[in-house]
């Protein structure tokens, strides 16, 4: 919010990336950027390229966007990667809104989903 307050919408998704890692650390929060999304697949270990925003306290993924809006297939693909990399609650934060709160989608998976592969 803090992010979304000093800077509004309009600028490219690696400046809101960047406010919100500062605003991470002075908060004091756990957490890891550009995590490289790795997964078991068959018993063999798959390493993509895909990088996951942020990792915050070990438990939720941050997608972090600034667009026009948030289609459905993104929406899929974090639940995708909450699947693959077995964390349970994601956000992806649209920063290109007028008000944070419209630009906010929260998924939490079940442990039931988490299980499957």
């Amino acid at each position: 919010m803090n992010v979304h307050r000093a800077l509004g919408p309009g600028l490219t998704r690696d400046a809101y990336d960047e406010c919100l890692a500062i605003e991470l650390r002075q908060l004091e929060f756990d957490f890891k950027r550009g995590v490289p999304l790795e997964f078991d697949y068959h018993g063999k270990r798959v390493k993509t390229a895909t990088r996951l925003d942020f990792i915050v306290g070990g438990s939720l993924l941050l997608l972090v966007r600034s667009q026009d809006s948030i289609a459905k297939l993104e929406e899929q693909q974090l639940e995708s990667l909450l699947k693959l990399s077995r964390l349970r609650t994601g956000l992806l934060v649209n920063f290109n809104v007028a008000t944070l709160r419209k630009g906010i989608h929260q998924i939490t998976m079940k442990r039931k989903e988490q299980s499957k592969e």
